[in-house]
């Protein structure tokens, strides 16, 4: 009964192990897949900022700072 019981673990163990990897290698492919739409809305939002910087209020270009540091904390 015993060595059943500790075959069952030795299988369970192996089954979440695998589920794991499943999931890391899922995890890392969204994040690799999302970069480049970040990177696309950071050098968007700086565009704006650089050429539109004096016709925005202060709350839209505190906006447009925090999409940036955003955007480009999650692209990197």
């Amino acid at each position: 009964m015993n060595a059943e019981l500790e075959q069952r673990v030795r299988d369970r163990t192996a089954q979440l192990e695998a589920a794991n990897q499943e999931l890391e290698t899922f995890a890392y492919s969204v994040s690799h897949d999302l970069r480049a739409p970040l990177r696309g809305i950071d050098g968007w939002s700086l565009a704006l900022v650089e050429d539109f910087a004096a016709q925005l209020d202060e709350e839209a270009r505190h906006y447009l700072n925090r999409v940036r540091s955003e955007a480009s904390a999650w692209a990197s």
